[in-house]
């Protein structure tokens, strides 16, 4: 996945009001009236004859995602050479959103015959009349679609009314990503809950306050990367610095902290949840981290208030100006050859770290929700215009192949994937890379997505709203608990007057 600097303002809800009314309601509008074999060619055995069948993908991964994608589909067309090729379009997340509507509504005999895409919107996009249900012809493939082998959150994402619209692939979200050797050199531990966490950055704070936190990497006084040197004690240091303006905050972080502290996405009904007590409670804490309180946690704020601004973890991480970064675990082997590369001589990327944000912004570590992670699943849905049985069988032998055998090279790019019994197997597990960094991030247990609603969109893009003047300075001195009731009064009435 490749982050984009946009963020969702208030001005496109007149946009998301216009394309989310769609064809209107369509629910269940794809379901199939016979599963007759229509077109399908079988053999003396009774098998599926698949001759050349091309199948068309617009895919939301892009940059390395896409290159290694590529390289998995590849060795899918290898395996089935003659029989299925997949050919895909790799499209940013948010030109996918554009293209996809204006194909489907002016465009359809244009549009591909598979998506892969966010799982969360599969609701959303059954609702417009835009997917055909997957089990049906997941049966009439002779596979075999095992609901116990999926996490809960990811395959009730995509499920409506008993009928799956999207096979989860995958479950990715920010990391941390944690200067060990900072942490090492004064003495100071890993933190693995709320409370380390804030006792950490506090430590390294007053430690720099004193002239006495060392730190090291780049820096502009031409002193080598990799030697030692006292932090500035004119200024406050800062240990974790993150925005508003990062997609790991307005995606992940802001949705994770809501979660760890019992707050919840979406009702029974489809309808915003997120006015509860447990997201004022999280987003007022994740607050107090940018503008200290009487009542936070924190007596020192452990991020520059950066607004809008975007990666704003990335040159205080590299030149020991910070501790803890956000990040994207797409853009951890990245991180590590820039490691490899400035601290060569002294152990190189060996020097950093990864966990996943379990655990670390729960006040309470003790409650049944401190070890959620707000994820986003991948997922590949079948487009409604596809009329071939033929083609929509060859569809979820594809899926099918992308679920059980992405696998490690997936999950090197930051994608964990969604099946457990892939996420368990020897296979997985024995590659150096697990061992070295992705069995910090979990797995998919580990994380919840937002669960299906045909209001998907409204929800989301209010939520992020209240985020962002949560963690602005010209919000400041106003409450969390006044700023997410207002977004959510605003959210319901978008959709009472246009769903």
């Amino acid at each position: 996945m490749k982050k984009s600097k946009k963020l969702f303002t208030a001005f496109s809800l007149i946009t998301l009001a216009l394309t989310s009314c769609g064809n209107g309601s369509n629910s269940n509008s794809s379901l199939p009236s016979s599963l007759d074999d229509g077109d399908i060619v079988r053999d003396e055995q009774g098998n599926i004859v698949y001759n050349n069948v091309d199948l068309t993908m617009w895919s939301v991964t892009t940059g390395d995602d896409a290159k290694t994608q590529d390289d998995i589909i590849a060795g899918f067309n290898d395996m089935y050479s003659g029989m299925i090729s997949v050919e895909t379009r790799h499209i940013s997340r948010y030109d996918l959103e554009t293209l996809l509507q204006s194909t489907m509504e002016f465009d359809r005999s244009n549009a591909p015959d598979i998506l892969f895409t966010h799982g969360a919107r599969a609701a959303e996009y059954e609702d417009r009349g835009w997917l055909q249900p997957l089990n049906p012809y997941y049966e009439k493939a002779n596979l075999v679609l095992d609901f116990d082998d999926f996490s809960t959150s990811l395959i009730d994402a995509t499920t409506v009314d008993n009928y799956v619209y999207g096979l989860p692939i995958d479950v990715h979200s920010a990391i941390l990503e944690i200067r060990s050797d900072i942490l090492e050199k004064n003495n100071l531990p890993i933190p693995t809950n709320f409370s380390e966490l804030i006792s950490v950055s506090l430590s390294a704070i007053e430690l720099a306050s004193q002239g006495n936190l060392w730190i090291r990497g780049e820096n502009p006084n031409n002193i080598p990367a990799e030697t030692w040197r006292k932090a500035s004690s004119q200024s406050q240091y800062y240990p974790f610095p993150f925005s508003y303006g990062d997609m790991w905050v307005h995606e992940f972080l802001g949705y994770t902290v809501a979660a760890q502290n019992g707050g919840k996405i979406v009702d029974e009904n489809g309808l915003p949840a997120w006015d509860d007590e447990g997201t004022i409670t999280g987003l007022t804490m994740l607050k107090n981290l940018l503008f200290p309180s009487e009542t936070g946690a924190n007596n020192y704020a452990l991020s520059k208030a950066y607004g809008s601004d975007y990666d704003v973890g990335d040159a205080p991480f590299r030149n020991g100006e910070a501790i803890f970064k956000l990040n994207g675990p797409w853009v951890y082997e990245n991180d590590m050859t820039t490691f490899d590369r400035d601290l060569k001589n002294d152990g190189g990327s060996v020097n950093i770290t990864t966990r996943n944000l379990g655990n670390l912004f729960a006040i309470d570590p003790n409650n049944d929700n401190a070890g959620l992670i707000k994820g986003e699943g991948h997922a590949i849905m079948l487009l409604e215009q596809v009329s071939s049985m033929t083609k929509k069988t060859a569809a979820m032998v594809f899926a099918d192949y992308m679920a059980n055998y992405s696998g490690i090279e997936w999950a090197k790019r930051g994608h964990i994937p969604a099946l457990q019994s892939v996420a368990t197997s020897s296979e997985y597990t024995a590659d150096p890379a697990y061992e070295q960094y992705i069995k910090y991030w979990g797995t998919s247990t580990d994380y919840i997505v937002v669960p299906a609603t045909k209001n998907y969109s409204y929800i989301d893009s209010y939520f992020k709203q209240g985020l962002q003047q949560v963690l602005s300075s010209q919000f400041v001195d106003t409450s969390v608990d006044s700023i997410i009731d207002s977004m959510y009064q605003d959210c319901v009435d978008y959709i009472q007057l246009y769903s």
